[in-house]
């Protein structure tokens, strides 16, 4: 198990823990009918398009490569099986405590702001990572109250995860920079 690995079954089992110890009744129960269904296959739509214009982004613009690069040195290389490991552990431990225990507390925008507050980071080219997560907020808190369920949700967020981040993995290293 490498550090990355380790370091998200740290952040993620309290975080898992936590939302359950405040007591987010039927947070992961199949209800909804065919609005289920719908936003099932909603996510897995959106999950492609989402997936395509990131592949997009890191490879045909400065923004979106400059945050390739960053991750690439943040994760170094992830096996396929980290990889999986990763994309459940947030996928899980994030939508249960955002969508499941925060958004019907404190509401969609400000569980999203939240969702976003927590992806901050302090290196300037990973800030457009802290719009996207802002944005994604919106759409998995959307997703989960058309849903009624937070299926939808995880399913979202882990697909963009793990494909993103099998993305990372197969990238072909940033060359160095040219100095004039």
């Amino acid at each position: 198990m490498t550090r990355v690995v380790r370091l998200a079954l740290v952040f993620y089992l309290p975080m898992l823990a936590g939302a359950f110890f405040l007591r987010a009744p039927g947070v992961l129960q199949v209800t909804g009918g065919w609005r289920l269904g719908y936003a099932l296959a909603t996510a897995v739509a959106a999950s492609v398009l989402l997936v395509l214009g990131s592949g997009w982004a890191g490879r045909d613009t400065a923004w979106g490569r400059a945050l390739r690069d960053e991750f690439r040195r943040a994760l170094g290389t992830l096996t396929s099986v980290e990889i999986l490991w990763l994309s459940l552990l947030s996928a899980f431990g994030e939508e249960i405590l955002f969508r499941g225990v925060l958004q019907p507390r404190v509401g969609l925008l400000w569980a999203s702001l939240l969702f976003a507050a927590v992806h901050f980071p302090f290196r300037r080219a990973l800030w457009p990572w802290t719009v996207f997560a802002g944005l994604m907020g919106l759409l998995l808190g959307g997703l989960t109250e058309w849903a009624g369920s937070l299926w939808p949700a995880i399913l979202l967020h882990l697909c963009v995860n793990y494909f993103n981040l099998h993305d990372l993995a197969q990238a072909e290293p940033a060359p160095p920079p040219r100095w004039r």
